[in-house]
């Protein structure tokens, strides 16, 4: 009796749980059930494709440097004896800024002088010596090779001595400083950098459907955000002749800032006036469904969106050029993409 009761009982939840499995199933498959959709219609908003006059200036944002911008180094070797400068100092061109020690130097100097004054007297000696034939045109001709020789002897230490001296290579501001007094120099070390704050230069990157607009001496505009009411003239000095993997092309500019406002390192805005008077056919950018680098819009076709691809051409702040793909007239969608696929049904809501 035990054993069919168990039986009974072990059936019982055998058919419970195959139950339970059933409905559970029966539930994940109404869930999977394909909604059909495509009759409701999505609503959104559209925008014609438009043409409209070509912006006759380009804007490229870019960042201030100092047209002149050198290092200090030393030209000789030794112990640094003393330096004239520091961060902040204003210098000038050809300046002595510092000193390498060079006292050895200067007392090999006063050695070889003293040789010289003596190899001077000697050979004016030996020459009228000759005159009277005590002595050979030989004895003559070395002394008059170890006068000059021992002359260019002393020029060269002249010239270690002058070169101990470290000098300015430009005028400006000393910006950093590495050594101190005391401490050993090698030959060609940086001993600081020094900005001339008073030029500034900017360099630019223009795309190959402008670059045939600008030319050398040509004049640009400058703004910053800084001195949002002024505006700085500049004149470009160099267009690369040859572009980069993007096929853009390096300006280089130089800023006129008379009143020395500006600083390097400060963002701004290079406006170039092109004096062009073409139309283009645009778009909004946020009609594009997956950006620039994908580009596709949707197009309304009576009352659905089809799906077309574009080739896109230059961007002119909240639109873009389009080369290929729609026409003028044309209706893309603007807002409400996320929701369509190619013959969607839609409602236009504005």
């Amino acid at each position: 009796m035990k054993k069919i009761t168990i039986i009974i009982a072990v059936l019982l939840i055998s058919v419970a749980i195959v139950f339970t499995l059933i409905r559970n199933k029966k539930s994940i498959d109404d869930k999977n059930i394909i909604i059909d959709r495509s009759k409701n219609a999505v609503a959104v908003t559209i925008r014609k494709a438009t043409l409209l006059p070509l912006q006759s200036y380009l804007s490229v944002p870019s960042v201030l440097a100092a047209k002149e911008e050198a290092v200090i180094s030393a030209n000789a070797q030794g112990k640094i004896s003393v330096l004239y400068f520091d961060i902040g100092s204003k210098v000038s061109k050809g300046q002595v800024i510092g000193r390498i020690d060079c006292e050895q130097k200067q007392i090999s100097l006063q050695a070889i002088e003293l040789t010289i004054e003596k190899l001077k007297q000697d050979y004016a000696r030996f020459q009228d010596l000759f005159k009277g034939n005590a002595i050979n045109e030989t004895t003559v001709l070395d002394a008059r090779y170890n006068y000059e020789n021992t002359l260019l002897q002393a020029q060269q230490i002249k010239l270690q001595i002058e070169d101990a001296n470290i000098i300015a290579p430009i005028s400006g501001i000393i910006t950093s400083r590495r050594l101190v007094a005391g401490e050993f120099a090698t030959m060609g070390m940086i001993l600081g950098t020094i900005v001339n704050p008073a030029k500034l230069k900017t360099s630019v990157f223009v795309n190959e459907k402008n670059i045939l607009n600008l030319n050398i001496n040509d004049e640009a505009v400058i703004t910053s955000d800084v001195f949002p009411a002024k505006t700085f003239r500049s004149t470009v000095t160099y267009i690369s002749p040859k572009g980069d993997e993007n096929h853009n092309y390096q300006v280089d500019l130089l800023v006129n800032d008379k009143d020395n406002l500006l600083k390097a390192g400060t963002y701004i805005k290079v406006r170039f006036d092109l004096n062009t008077k073409a139309t283009v056919l645009q778009i909004p950018k946020k009609a594009l469904v997956d950006g620039v680098k994908n580009p596709y819009v949707y197009v309304i076709e009576g009352n659905t969106a089809k799906q077309i691809k574009l080739v896109l051409g230059r961007e002119f702040n909240e639109n873009i050029e389009v080369l290929e793909g729609i026409s003028a007239g044309n209706s893309v969608v603007i807002d409400g993409q996320i929701n369509l696929m190619d013959g969607s049904l839609i409602e236009i809501t504005n």
